[in-house]
């Protein structure tokens, strides 16, 4: 998945939420929080450290538990734990165990099969030729919350007096 499939979709699983438990929900940690993740991984990964792995420290089970002692302590970090912890399943991160269960199963990380960040670049352009692949699907499904999302909130600026 990718950046607009990440944003769109677990914005439109935090808004489900908050309409069914009428709870307030900070929707920039949500935002933040979905991205997290690759934010923190992909320049470690793939530029930093010669892994060719953008899915290292940030995807891992490790990393969600840190954020949520952290927002326990300080409670306006919840949905940034949250958000991050949604990336997770919506990379499908559970085929990847040595890196979800990080450092349990060892170390390493995996390499991945792109070479370098260059190819990794051009394989991530292709994933947005229309397609029925599960990246395109994604990314058109959170385009499709995000402007539904954007629609009904400028409403409701438009309405405050």
């Amino acid at each position: 998945m990718l950046l607009i499939g990440h944003i769109g979709i677990t914005l439109g699983v935090a808004w489900l939420i908050e309409s069914k438990l009428r709870v307030k929900i900070d929707y920039r940690q949500i935002i933040i929080g979905s991205l997290l993740p690759d934010m923190i991984d992909k320049p470690v990964g793939m530029i930093l450290l010669p892994l060719n792995n953008g899915r290292i420290f940030g995807h891992t089970l490790l990393f969600v538990l840190i954020l949520l002692i952290i927002s326990l302590k300080y409670r306006k970090f919840l949905f940034l734990s949250f958000a991050s912890f949604l990336h997770l399943i919506e990379d499908e991160i559970w085929n990847e165990p040595e890196t979800l269960f990080w450092p349990l199963l060892g170390f390493e990380f995996p390499a991945k099969e792109h070479s370098s960040f260059y190819e990794y670049i051009k394989r991530i352009l292709s994933e947005y030729t229309p397609s029925l692949s599960h990246v395109f699907i994604s990314e058109v499904i959170g385009f499709i919350i995000i402007l539904a999302f954007l629609g009904i909130y400028c409403d409701k600026f438009r309405k405050l007096p």
